[in-house]
């Protein structure tokens, strides 16, 4: 939505043993915000590779003219290409990248062998706040860095396009509510640990996102944490530190 800084895919190798984490993004979001977990990744012996979905990272009438199909193919593409090089594959998602996550999984469950999903929106609330922060990020020129409009603009990939133009987006909201009832059916074949993070203060996720997880993904594979002073895009220095070593910890589980 901001246009000012284009984001790319971002790469960060290490000397590993066959272990890669691949990070995938949300609707409208980039890779630039996983840099902080990329970095915990490599810390523990990952490598990283930061997905750039089709139609992000560049114009609003781009975005406008890709579909949920395009994201699942190239999500696809992508965890071939790293299979055969990785043995051992952490998928790591925010919001849609957690469906993205868990519809590739359950199509090739080959060398994945964990689910950290962020903010994952099985459950959609949108706040008051939330659509007001949405409409100041895709709209404004300029925001103060304490704005809560600031965050949304910094996660976002897509450039800021006019205003009656934004029309040509809902489509896409539709294909994320797609994804959304596609994921819940798969949510059984989980067989991999999976870490499911949600914030108490997101203002476009639901708590309900949860029960659902509980119900659906098997006991011994779920752990569910709770962030209690962050949202959707921002994060309280606690949750921020509390994130990262329930990072590491999974991670370091799974060598």
């Amino acid at each position: 939505m901001n246009g000012r800084t284009p984001q790319q895919p971002r790469y960060m190798p290490v000397e590993s043993d066959g272990r890669l984490a691949v990070f995938i993004h949300g609707i409208t979001e980039g890779p630039d915000q996983f840099a902080p977990l990329m970095a915990e990744a490599n810390a523990a012996g990952y490598s990283a590779v930061s997905l750039l979905l089709p139609g992000h990272g560049g114009s609003a009438t781009d975005f406008a003219r890709t579909n949920e199909q395009e994201w699942t193919a190239y999500v696809r593409t992508r965890l071939e290409q790293a299979r055969e090089r990785y043995g051992h594959i952490v998928l790591v998602g925010h919001s849609m990248g957690t469906l993205l996550s868990f519809l590739a999984y359950a199509e090739r469950p080959q060398n994945i062998v964990g689910i950290v999903a962020i903010a994952s929106p099985l459950v959609v609330r949108v706040r008051r706040r939330a659509v007001r922060n949405l409409l100041r990020a895709g709209l404004s020129r300029q925001l103060s860095p304490d704005d809560p409009a600031a965050s949304v603009a910094q996660a976002s990939s897509v450039a800021q396009g006019p205003a009656l133009g934004y029309m040509a987006w809902l489509p896409r909201l539709a294909d994320l509510f797609r994804l959304i009832a596609r994921t819940r059916k798969v949510l059984k074949e989980v067989s991999v640990p999976t870490l499911v993070v949600h914030a108490d203060g997101d203002e476009l996720v639901g708590a309900a996102s949860l029960r659902i997880f509980r119900r659906e993904v098997p006991a011994r594979y779920l752990d569910i944490a709770r962030l209690p002073h962050s949202t959707h895009f921002t994060y309280d220095e606690t949750d921020r530190l509390t994130l990262h070593r329930l990072f590491r910890d999974f991670l370091a589980a799974r060598r």
